[in-house]
C-alpha cells in the first residue's frame, strides 16, 4: 500500500513540475530584435529609416547603431518639423511572419532618450492607407527603461480603422518621433512581443 502512494505522489509531483516547466516556456517574449544582426531583425527584415519628406514635409534625421550609456542600440536623432503638414521622423520594420495580436498581451521596448514624447505605431493588415496605424505614446528617461504596452492599449489614427488591434495581424511595427516641432534622440535596445 505503501509502495502504491509513494508512486502516486512520484506521478503528482512529475506532472506539477511539468506544468510548471511549460507555463514558463509558454510566457516567454519573442525577441524581435536585440541587435545581435544590426539593422536587421530576428525575423531577417531590415530596419528602415523614414521622414515625412515622403509626403512633402521638411523633418530631418539619421539611424545609426551605437553604443549608449554601456548598450548597443539603433539611435533616431533629428529634427521633427511640423511645417508643410509634416511632423515625424520613424525608423519601421516589417513582420514576416505576421504577428497574430491573438498570440501575445503586447509589445515591450527597452528605450533610453532625452525625456520627450515618442509612440510606437503598428500597421495591420485593415490599415491600408499611409496614415493609418494603431499608435500607443510614451516618454523616454536618460536612462534605460523596459516599457510593456498591452494591445488593449494602442489607439487607432482613423474612424474608418478597427476600434481595436486585438484579433488583427500586425504586418510592421516603428518607432516614432513625431507630432510635435522638437529634437528627437531616442535610443532602442530591444524590441519584441510578451
Amino acid at each position: 500500500m505503501q509502495k502504491k502512494s509513494s508512486s502516486v505522489l512520484k506521478k503528482v509531483i512529475f506532472l506539477i513540475l511539468f506544468f510548471i516547466c511549460q507555463s514558463d516556456v509558454l510566457s516567454k517574449d519573442m525577441i524581435l530584435d536585440q541587435l545581435k544582426n544590426p539593422k536587421i531583425t530576428n525575423q531577417s527584415q531590415k530596419w528602415d529609416f523614414i521622414t515625412d519628406q515622403v509626403m512633402g514635409g521638411v523633418s530631418t534625421g539619421k539611424f545609426i547603431v551605437e553604443k549608449v550609456d554601456g548598450v548597443m542600440c539603433y539611435r533616431m536623432t533629428g529634427d521633427v518639423s511640423t511645417k508643410n503638414n509634416g511632423g515625424f521622423i520613424q525608423i519601421r520594420t516589417k513582420l514576416d511572419p505576421e504577428i497574430n495580436s491573438k498570440d501575445y498581451d503586447g509589445v515591450y521596448i527597452k528605450v533610453y532618450g532625452n525625456e520627450k514624447n515618442y509612440n510606437l505605431h503598428l500597421r495591420t493588415g485593415l490599415t491600408l492607407a499611409p496614415w493609418q496605424y494603431y499608435s500607443y505614446t510614451f516618454v523616454t528617461t536618460k536612462n534605460w527603461n523596459k516599457i510593456r504596452v498591452p494591445f488593449k492599449q494602442f489607439k487607432k489614427s482613423n474612424f474608418y480603422q478597427p476600434k481595436s488591434i486585438l484579433g488583427q495581424n500586425i504586418k510592421s511595427v516603428g518607432l516614432v518621433a513625431g507630432f510635435d516641432d522638437f529634437k528627437s534622440d531616442i535610443c532602442l535596445s530591444e524590441i519584441g512581443f510578451y
